[in-house]
């Protein structure tokens, strides 16, 4: 079947103008204004109806031809705000039903129209008709393949100011826009995502959710100090885990983390770790204490340390199985313990006679990772490695879901939708287009790999808070085409990078040198096709832990396969160690934006054993407020990832809270990695563990250096 017929999803929106026959609803025609890109044309057989297909209207209804329609892309998601009231008629493919747009068109109220019953929209593609009645100010998301016509008037919406926001205010004084998640990301595009929070940073910041990082300019009125970004440390020990039972050898001698998940258990005291055993093998765990040295638990049953099977049922009590691709979520402060457990799954890759009919991703829970509620499909298809994760700051799941992108050959990218149940997440036939390679991401160069040059792709994306804010794991993909690492015989290359977000939506990604790389060198066993995890990364300490997977290619008899030779490493970090402000031999000094705390105990990372720090607390029109002035500030000379400042006179700052300071710190010979305002002299930060650490109560900092050996 060709791609583009009835593979398609394909949904085609009217707006009637008048009432031909007795079927469609009376009343004037709908006026709207959309986003991104269209033109006005013609809706009459022979009309090409994307602008980037050649797919021609093949039959058309009287009572619509000569209407005009917006045409444009055919993968472009269309976003429509009625401006002026009328009838919406909308026209959904009904074959196939995992393509179909009516079961979502009658959830919102759609009703059916037998005029003229289904016709023949291109290809072998079949309508049926929808109308509803709509009033000025509603607002219609669908997924691609959509087309508007028959409409009073079509304009191009006007964007707001991000400055002029009225929506969700969040807890570090962003406010977001009424319309979430955006719809204004040009998916042809390939410039940087845009950060407008960056742009237009609140008046004042509130910060008493975690500590406050230096990943960008977010916190920062001015400075003389130096940006670094750093990249995380491999373990000299690695692998820490490969491929040991028989049937992970045999399946190409792999374990990996495909997406995988990771957390800690409080209760076990453990680090839990799930994996792929064997090439897109059974879901299984393993457990550590300390992220180096790993055991695999028996679940008994004769299943091992296997969570979910392939493609099939355990026989009797314990039910579930798994796909090709897996993300996986420890929620360990889940309100409701049957969902502790939570796991989306591809099921593309698995033989058809092993797939459950209709399903091509689902989601499912478990309070014990053994047995699970019942699976729910997600309603549109998507590519085959997507993923999800918990946004705590808004209290809501998102899915991060793959898509293939025609326009400026973006490739692989990322599609965004959110729930605050994730049980209910997956109605993925809205998601907004998110982000992809860009610009700034260069192609492997030519001769260190080989096939290289091709252009990158996003080829996955997921992410954690940690302390203040959102981190995101970027998988690189730099080629070189599946087909030539088939014939190779060798890995494609993935490298992992970092991105930062401080509304859970734009991502940052100051750095493009590769937190975690492969390689390349034949024969390590991290040569390329590195992966990270659902979860992203652990405390341990005052390190940040970060699993991985490599790809050597080569299988435990010698021989070579694109997909062989898979094992899981660990790299670390410095807590908050993503970006520091550096200042040498001259002092350099960096001065916040106005910020507002509740607590009373002003506390930073720090790396200057050589050197000193001093800090003092300037009030709105910049004057030093007594006595916590850089005269009396009683300097610091250490390296440590949790030190309190202090003044002579005292360390208190209570008599400051809720009013609007900014802070100024002196730096010489050393390195500054966050500052926060603790409730308490532990240190405490109240902000995100990523996915948790020994020695913390909660999936927050509530007990700040008491969590350190």
């Amino acid at each position: 079947m060709k791609r583009g017929t009835a593979s398609i999803l394909t949904c085609v929106l009217f707006l009637q103008v008048a009432n031909a026959t007795q079927a469609p609803l009376a009343g004037e025609p709908a006026s709207f204004v959309f986003r991104g890109e269209g033109t006005v044309e013609t809706f009459e057989p022979g009309a090409v109806l994307f602008t980037d297909r050649p797919f021609e209207l093949a039959e058309c209804p009287e009572w619509l031809k000569g209407k005009p329609f917006l045409k444009s892309g055919i993968d472009t998601p269309q976003n429509w705000t009625v401006s002026e009231p009328g009838i919406l008629t909308v026209l959904a493919v009904i074959e196939p039903k995992q393509s179909s747009q009516m079961e979502t068109l009658e959830k919102a109220g759609f009703i059916h129209i037998d005029e003229p019953g289904q016709f023949r929209l291109f290809g072998k593609d079949i309508g049926r008709i929808y109308q509803k009645q709509v009033q000025k100010g509603e607002r219609f998301r669908f997924g691609k393949y959509v087309i508007a016509t028959g409409f009073a008037k079509a304009g191009r919406q006007e964007e707001k100011p991000w400055s002029e926001n009225s929506g969700e205010r969040l807890y570090n004084g962003i406010v977001l826009p009424e319309e979430w998640p955006p719809q204004n990301i040009d998916i042809s595009d390939r410039s940087p995502m845009p950060v407008p929070y960056l742009d237009h940073p609140p008046a004042v910041i509130p910060i008493d959710v975690g500590r406050q990082l230096f990943v960008d300019d977010f916190l920062i009125e001015k400075t003389e100090m130096k940006r670094t970004f750093h990249q995380a440390e491999k373990y000299a020990g690695n692998p820490v885990f490969k491929a040991e039972s028989e049937e992970e050898k045999q399946g190409l001698n792999c374990v990996y983390l495909g997406h995988g998940g990771l957390g800690y258990d409080r209760e076990a005291g453990l680090f839990k770790m799930v994996y792929t055993a064997g090439w897109r093998g059974p879901l299984s765990m393993a457990t550590s204490h300390d992220m180096v040295h790993w055991e695999k638990p028996d679940f008994g049953d004769g299943r091992g340390n296997v969570l979910l099977p392939v493609g099939a049922e355990w026989k009797g009590p314990n039910t579930g199985t798994a796909g090709s691709d897996n993300s996986f979520w420890f929620d360990f402060d889940a309100a409701n313990p049957s969902e502790r457990f939570k796991f989306l799954t591809c099921w593309m890759h698995v033989p058809r006679e092993r797939r459950p009919k209709g399903f091509n991703h689902s989601l499912q829970t478990s309070a014990d990772g053994l047995n699970w509620s019942p699976a729910i499909p997600a309603n549109t298809r998507a590519g085959d490695y997507c993923s999800f994760f918990y946004n705590p700051f808004r209290g809501v799941w998102v899915q991060s879901i793959k898509k293939g992108v025609r326009e400026n050959d973006r490739g692989r990218s990322r599609f965004y939708t959110e729930s605050p149940e994730f049980m209910k997440g997956g109605d993925w036939s809205d998601a907004a287009f998110w982000t992809a390679a860009d610009s700034r991401d260069l192609p492997e160069p030519e001769g260190r790999y080989p096939g290289a040059g091709e252009p990158p792709e996003l080829y996955s994306l997921n992410a954690v808070a940690y302390e203040s804010l959102m981190v995101g794991m970027h998988y690189l993909h730099r080629g070189p085409h599946n087909d030539i690492c088939k014939k190779g015989k060798f890995p494609k290359l993935t490298d992992l990078e970092l991105g930062f977000s401080r509304d859970g939506f734009h991502w940052d990604r100051p750095s493009r040198e590769g937190f975690i790389a492969g390689t390349r060198r034949d024969g390590d066993w991290d040569r390329a096709y590195l992966h990270g995890t659902t979860g992203v990364f652990v405390i341990l300490n005052d390190r940040l832990i970060f699993p991985y997977t490599g790809f050597s290619g080569i299988a435990a008899d010698g021989s070579r396969d694109m997909y062989a030779g898979a094992s899981v490493g660990i790299a670390t970090l410095r807590r908050d160690g993503f970006a520091s402000m550096d200042a040498g031999q001259k002092t350099g000094t960096l001065t916040t934006r106005l910020v507002t705390f509740s607590g009373r105990h002003l506390f930073v990372n720090v790396d200057a054993p050589e050197g000193t720090l001093r800090a003092e607390v300037l009030d709105m029109d910049g004057n030093p407020v007594e006595p916590f002035t850089m005269a009396k500030s009683i300097p610091v000379s250490t390296d440590s990832t949790l030190e309190a400042l202090s003044w002579d006179g005292g360390a208190d700052l209570s008599a400051l809270v809720g009013q609007p300071v900014r802070f100024r710190f002196e730096l010489t010979n050393g390195s500054l990695y966050a500052f926060w305002v603790s409730k308490d002299e532990t240190g405490r930060s109240d902000g995100y563990l990523g996915m948790g650490g020994p020695g913390y109560t909660g999936a927050t900092d509530t007990v700040g250096r008491k969590a350190l050996k």
